[in-house]
Order: C-alpha cells, then sequence, then structure tokens
C-alpha cells in the first residue's frame, strides 16, 4: 500500500498529494489489499448502499476486490486509523473510470474531494467518473470538479407477476443452456463482437467469463444461447438472480452477433430469459442499457419495462 506521497515515489507511481483536508490524514493508494483490508471495504460499500439505496461501485470493482485481481484502489482514512472513504480507478479499455464513496457519519468533511483530487491526478488528461442513482451529493461533486454529464445508464425493471409476452425465436434457431467447459470461447467471441466498442463489455477474455462462473449466483440453466446449425451461436441471454431481499432477477446481458440483429432475435432472447426467471418465483426484473439505445428502449417497453433510476457517468 502507497500513501499518498508529496514528490513522485519511484517504487508507487507517479502521482502528487492531494490539497490536505482536516480529518483526512492519509490517503493510500493500493493495488491487491490484503484480506482485512479487502473486509473493511466491502464493510464500507455496504454501509454506502444501505444509506443510499443504490450500490456506490459496479461489479467489475467488487469482483476485483473480492478475487484478488489487482486494481487501482485508493482507501481515505481517518486519525484513528478507520477507512472512512474508497476509491477504484479502472484504466482498462483505454479510459480511466472512477468510482468513489465516504462512509456514511463522516460526509461533508471533504472527504470525497480529496478523493477526487487525487484520482484526477493519477487519471491524467481526461476522467471518467460515476454517479450512480444520480445522487444529488455526488452530481454537486462532480459539478465543483469542473466536470460534465457525459453519459446515462438506465435501470429498468418490471414485475414478474404479469404474464411475459412470448416471441418466437427466428426460423433455423433454437435455444439451450450453457454448458461451461465447452461454451465460454464462442460466448466471449461472440460478445466482443456485440459489444465492440463498448467502455464495459467490450474485451472480455475467457477469464473474465470464468470468474463469474465462479460467483454464487451463477447457474447455467438461466444462461440460454441461441443457436443454429452446427451449433453455431447467434447468441444469448445470460441471466443473473439476486437474492435480495427481495430476490430479483436480472437480464445480466443480452447478446445478439452482428449478423442476425434484424430478425427479432434480440426480443426472442430477452422474452425466453424473462420466462425463466418468471419460472423460478421471482417478483421482478431488472436490466441495465445506455439512455441513448433508442432501439433497446423501445423494445424492453414492449416487454413491459419502464425506467426506475439513472446511473451518470461525468467526464473532465
Amino acid at each position: 500500500m502507497c500513501p499518498v506521497p508529496a514528490t513522485p515515489s519511484p517504487t508507487c507511481g507517479r502521482f502528487a498529494a492531494p490539497r490536505s483536508v482536516a480529518g483526512v490524514p492519509q490517503l493510500s493508494w493500493t493495488t491487491r489489499p490484503d484480506d482485512d483490508a479487502v473486509a473493511e471495504i466491502l464493510s464500507l460499500l455496504e454501509a454506502a448502499a444501505a444509506a443510499d439505496g443504490v450500490d456506490p461501485v459496479s461489479e467489475p470493482v467488487l469482483l476485483r476486490l473480492r478475487h484478488g485481481r489487482p486494481g487501482q484502489h485508493l482507501l481515505a482514512r481517518d486519525g484513528a486509523g478507520t477507512l472512512v472513504g474508497f476509491a477504484d480507478l479502472d484504466v482498462r479499455h483505454g479510459r480511466a473510470t472512477a468510482e468513489l464513496t465516504v462512509l456514511p457519519g463522516h460526509r461533508g468533511r471533504g472527504i470525497a474531494g480529496a478523493l477526487v483530487d487525487a484520482l484526477a491526478q493519477r487519471a491524467g488528461a481526461d476522467m471518467w467518473a460515476w454517479a450512480h442513482g444520480e445522487h444529488p451529493a455526488a452530481v454537486r461533486l462532480a459539478e465543483r470538479a469542473g466536470m460534465r454529464r457525459a453519459r446515462e445508464l438506465w435501470q429498468m425493471r418490471r414485475s414478474l407477476a404479469d404474464p411475459v409476452p412470448s416471441r418466437l425465436l427466428p426460423e433455423g434457431l433454437s435455444l439451450r443452456a450453457f454448458v461451461p467447459g465447452q461454451d465460454e470461447t464462442a460466448v466471449v467471441e461472440l460478445n466482443n463482437r456485440a459489444f465492440a466498442g463498448h467502455p464495459e463489455q467490450s474485451g472480455w477474455e475467457v477469464a473474465d467469463l470464468a470468474l463469474r462462473e465462479g460467483e454464487p449466483w451463477f447457474d447455467p440453466a438461466g444462461f440460454l444461447l441461441a443457436v443454429g446449425d452446427v451449433d453455431r451461436l447467434h447468441g444469448f441471454h445470460w441471466t443473473k438472480v439476486h437474492p435480495g431481499p427481495p430476490p430479483a432477477g436480472e437480464i445480466y446481458v443480452l447478446a445478439v452477433g452482428p449478423d442476425a440483429q434484424s430478425g427479432g432475435l434480440g426480443a426472442a432472447l430477452a422474452a425466453a430469459g424473462l420466462q425463466h426467471l418468471r419460472q423460478r418465483g421471482l417478483g421482478e426484473a431488472l436490466l441495465y442499457t445506455e439512455a441513448d439505445n433508442a432501439a433497446a428502449i423501445r423494445m424492453y417497453r414492449k416487454l413491459g419495462f419502464a425506467r426506475h433510476h439513472i446511473d451518470v457517468e461525468f467526464l473532465r
């Protein structure tokens, strides 16, 4: 773990100290926090989620923490050594993306501003930052830092108490469940073609899929593949169940190959996955989609979804 230095450090990387903030005696970067630090971070994130009603960081951050994968994590501790702030800087996909939160009860003391300063110094020219749930304090913080609203991600939801509209698969295609140890390469290849250039979903490797196969929620029966001749993959609908309470299903990844995007396969896959979640007895389904993806929003509205909340990404 590297304390934020006043001058560049040959061992900890090149970044300068943030402004001095009362109550925040030390900011430190770490790429692989030890087990005790991970437990502290996860506890802080749970407290923030309970207070704000929305998760403060995205799933990839949690996966890196829980599975010991390297990342760029910034910790803020008070004079007693208590972890009072956490930030993550993701520099994959050719962009620097920040997520951060402050422990409830320690907010309004300049901790978030100090985290933003340190993140910006490390990110360099451009930095993206999430305000999950469009939290008012996060929006104000971004605006004070001179950032502009650049992207919106909608979370949409629908009740599963109501019947799911049926949609026919295009002729020549059938559905089957994902087979672990067999389908990873084909799924990753199609995912990367379907989401080429996407800031989070592109550039996957088999290891990214395998990591999620090890998660407690993973269920191959809810990972539906649309296949054609010689078992060629044309699209897939990967569902996820959140334990709650109350439990809810998610359209986790819905992908259609570029050569199969005009025949109704996306709607058919979406409907089939929703039927699967409904048959499991779940009461609600959710999904995330880009606010400017008019075609996707139109399809999901026809399936009964409505906007629930917005995650906003700011750019400096």
